[in-house]
């Protein structure tokens, strides 16, 4: 696998077509294991960044080059949705985690794993740093919720949870490689709402 092709496979970890179908197992998973309230805010906390993320992008798409110097055309998707769902998702395991190495061990993982994705972006020169930046920024609205929010996980057996709370990583290794159209659809709508109100010409 030369570079370019794991530079591909990194950055499809924060494609869409993966975090949807992740998101929503893990909002199930906790679901199954009654822990309803940690699903309401997983799924509060990742829409929250998600939304900040898509109106970032609505507003720079058509009015970024007003600003030159900030270098932001598209705040990136990927940064902000990886971030978001695997920050978060790092955060949720490290509540059931019993062990201070093991929720280390988490948060470390899910660092890396948005630095990574981030910086397959700027490789593969999709978004420029800035745009990489803020991207992540955005993203990190949700594990901050996450972390700050008081959840009953302590009623919950832990062990058995964190074994459960693989699936979602099983189910965004077997998406990897599909990818959605929503940079495209998100581009035109920005396009469309500029233009409806006459702005940022």
């Amino acid at each position: 696998m030369n570079s370019s092709h794991f530079l591909g496979f990194v950055t499809g970890f924060g494609d869409q077509g993966v975090i949807l179908p992740f998101v929503a197992a893990v909002a199930v998973t906790l679901f199954a294991v009654h822990a309803r309230r940690e699903a309401l805010y997983w799924s509060a906390a990742i829409t929250a960044s998600l939304l900040a993320a898509l109106v970032a992008k609505i507003v720079f798409i058509p009015c970024g080059h007003l600003l030159p110097w900030l270098d932001i055309r598209s705040p990136s998707g990927h940064a902000a949705a990886a971030i978001a769902a695997y920050g978060g998702f790092a955060v949720l395991c490290a509540r059931f985690a019993r062990g201070r190495t093991a929720q280390m061990l988490f948060m470390a993982l899910a660092l890396i794993g948005g630095i990574g994705i981030s910086l397959s972006r700027i490789y593969l020169h999709a978004h420029t740093v800035p745009e990489a930046v803020l991207g992540g920024a955005l993203g990190f609205i949700a594990p901050a919720i996450l972390y700050r929010v008081e959840l009953p996980t302590a009623a919950l057996k832990p062990r058995p949870v964190l074994l459960l709370l693989l699936l979602p990583l099983a189910v965004a290794l077997l998406q990897i490689g599909v990818t959605l159209p929503v940079e495209s659809r998100i581009a035109g709508i920005a396009e469309q709402i500029s233009t409806l109100l006459g702005i940022c010409d």
